[in-house]
């Protein structure tokens, strides 16, 4: 036996042994490497699907809060951020241009958020959406977005242009991971830091490895740049990744997009809640003087063909709410909408004459359907649009003994109550009183209304006696009232005189009182924001409010389900026991088209259900899109 020739296939076969497991652990080693990229991958995907879905949730939260931290209606983005300090622009102009998610923006409640590179977010809004645009924005269910998108494919998804007829289309925001550096046409980015600025502190900066876009953002020549973006135009606007072409171009921009219908909803959503609200603090205030009242306003009638006006009508339940648009008798950021109302006015009591009280005594017109708003500062502003009249009370001291006075009767009997007003002559003037058989007093208290017709008088805040306001609730015949308490320190067009007649004479003497107290009142309305405006966001317009028979003022506050209660269809939960209900309508560019007002064109606001009086409502009718929230 050859034992050498036996040694040496031994070895062979070892070698090659060895040969196969190094070959099988090379495929091993190769297939652990790609299952490691693999998982790399997976893991900044996740990362940055979460970051941006981060910053989309609180860019919309935003956009509901707009009004609550802004003061200005719902549904505005904040301006990008275009010098990585993480604020947004204030400047005209560069409010829209592309640049970084403004991460320090203080009602936008985030960090310094960055995607699985470090990199912080990049980010474009649409300026018919954005907070600083020139010439401002109105923003409300018409409004679309002005970027377009396309897939990896170079298809648009969304077209910045918005075509006709094609509303809420579009894209309000888009929100970007640049992700690690890529090629752009075959040129590598440059994110390096010439002059030693820190890329990721707080300070404006100028280094265009870190400010510049086209060293984050990237391209698909031929197709789109993402570093490159133009409000509506279909050309410049953004591409979705990952697109990779050899050596060329690498897309591996991962982004979100924030819809112009998503936006919308949010403000939709602000503004009902806006409306609701302004409803239960008119009912919560009408609830301080009247602890029993359970009812609503009276409502504006559709009748109107001027939407511009927002009175309400005595007898309507289904209507646009009424607003005076600003505070009552408070500071505001902008005057009030201007309502017809008559100015009431009470003295206050508290004053004696001869050891005896003043009545308070109720009030009485003094300019009769005036224009009523408040400005800024939350003076009361009247102006007169038919003659006021002064408003004459005489009052006597009913006995010997001092116990009060009483109101002489305005229908003349003759008699001590009367204050022997002469019969032929019961306008009371100074001479038409008679000696009385009891020694008695008498007292005269004179509204005095010297406004002129189509002058503004202004009742300043100031001038307020530090009284909370007196609120009068709404009846079957007549709107709710808001008092407000003056103090007379100063002469002006309206005020209060007093004269006496201790003995019956035939004329009565002046009888000085001092600085005296008195109430103003004018028809109290929700109050509403100003952003509501036809002048503003054009909201108001759309919004209607209905409530059960049962809650009109005078009536029971209660109802009866599939009776007198409302009925919301499509809606979980018991359907025809609704008390009170909002609907925004998804259109506000109607227009009247007949001398019945916008009644008979309610059909051109609201959908089917929803354009009528029968106290049924649909939540999600056919082919609709008008917004229903049930207050009560």
């Amino acid at each position: 036996m050859n034992h050498l020739n036996t040694k040496s296939h031994a070895g062979f076969a070892l070698l090659i042994f060895l040969v196969m497991m190094m070959g099988i652990g090379g495929f091993v080693l190769v297939g652990y490497s790609q299952g490691i990229l693999k998982q790399v991958e997976e893991s900044k995907f996740e990362h940055n699907q979460r970051v941006l879905k981060e910053a989309k949730q609180a860019l919309l939260q935003f956009a509901y809060n707009y009004p609550v931290t802004n003061g200005n209606g719902p549904g505005r983005l904040p301006c990008a951020d275009t010098d990585n300090d993480g604020d947004a622009n204030t400047t005209f102009g560069d409010c829209t241009s592309l640049g970084r998610l403004p991460w320090n923006e203080p009602n936008l409640n985030l960090y310094d958020i960055r995607d699985a590179d470090g990199q912080r977010l990049w980010y474009a809004v649409s300026d018919a959406f954005a907070t600083n645009v020139p010439g401002g924005n109105i923003v409300n269910s018409d409004t679309s977005g002005t970027i377009t998108l396309r897939d990896q494919s170079g298809n648009i998804i969304y077209n910045g242009l918005n075509p006709t007829g094609l509303l809420q289309y579009g894209v309000a925001a888009v929100i970007i991971a640049p992700g690690e550096i890529t090629a752009r046409n075959g040129v590598t980015q440059d994110r390096s830091v010439a002059n030693a600025d820190d890329p990721f502190d707080t300070t404006a900066d100028t280094d265009p490895g870190i400010k510049d876009a086209d060293n984050y953002l990237d391209r698909l020549v031929g197709t789109e740049d993402n570093a490159d973006f133009t409000q509506g135009s279909a050309t410049d606007g953004f591409i979705l990744g990952p697109v990779d072409i050899q050596s060329t171009d690498t897309v591996n921009d991962q982004m979100i997009v924030i819809t112009a219908a998503e936006v919308i909803a949010m403000a939709e959503k602000a503004t009902l809640q806006a409306y609701k609200a302004a409803i239960d603090n008119y009912r919560d205030n009408i609830k301080i003087d009247t602890p029993a009242f359970d009812a609503y306003p009276w409502l504006d009638n559709y009748t109107t063909t001027d939407l511009t006006v927002y009175d309400g009508d005595v007898g309507i339940r289904l209507g646009r709410l009424p607003s005076i648009f600003g505070n009552y008798f408070a500071t505001s950021s902008e005057d009030s909408q201007s309502i017809i109302s008559n100015v009431d006015m009470e003295v206050v009591g508290g004053l004696t004459i001869n050891g005896f009280a003043v009545p308070i005594i109720d009030p009485g017109v003094i300019s009769a359907n005036a224009a009523i708003e408040f400005d800024a500062d939350g003076a009361l502003k009247i102006t007169p649009t038919a003659n006021g009249v002064s408003i004459v009370k005489y009052y006597w001291d009913e006995q010997a003994i001092p116990d009060g006075w009483l109101e002489c009767l305005p229908v003349v009997f003759v008699t001590e109550r009367d204050c022997n007003q002469a019969i032929a002559n019961p306008g009371v003037p100074d001479s038409s009183i008679v000696p009385n058989q009891l020694v008695t007093q008498v007292v005269r208290i004179t509204y005095v209304n010297n406004l002129s017709i189509g002058v503004t008088f202004t009742r300043p805040f100031a001038d307020n006696a530090g009284q909370p306001l007196v609120y009068q609730a709404p009846s079957a015949t007549d709107h709710a009232w808001v008092f407000f308490e003056y103090s007379e320190a100063t002469a002006d067009d309206i005020g209060v005189d007093y004269k006496h007649d201790n003995n019956y004479l035939t004329s009565f003497d002046d009888f000085l009182l001092g600085s005296l107290n008195y109430r103003l009142g004018v028809i109290y309305y929700p109050e509403l924001p100003d952003w509501a405006l036809v002048s503003e966001d054009n909201w108001h317009d759309s919004i209607q409010v209905a409530y059960s028979s049962g809650y009109e003022p005078g009536a029971a506050s209660s109802c009866t389900p599939g009776a007198d209660c409302l009925t919301v269809k499509n809606i979980s939960g018991i359907q025809n026991d609704k008390i009170a209900v909002l609907t925004l309508a998804s259109d506000h560019n109607f227009i009247d088209n007949g001398a019945a007002g916008y009644q008979d064109d309610l059909s051109d606001i609201f959908d089917v259900e929803n354009d009528d009086s029968d106290d049924v409502f649909d939540l999600r009718a056919l082919n609709g899109n008008d917004k229903i929230l049930v207050m009560r």
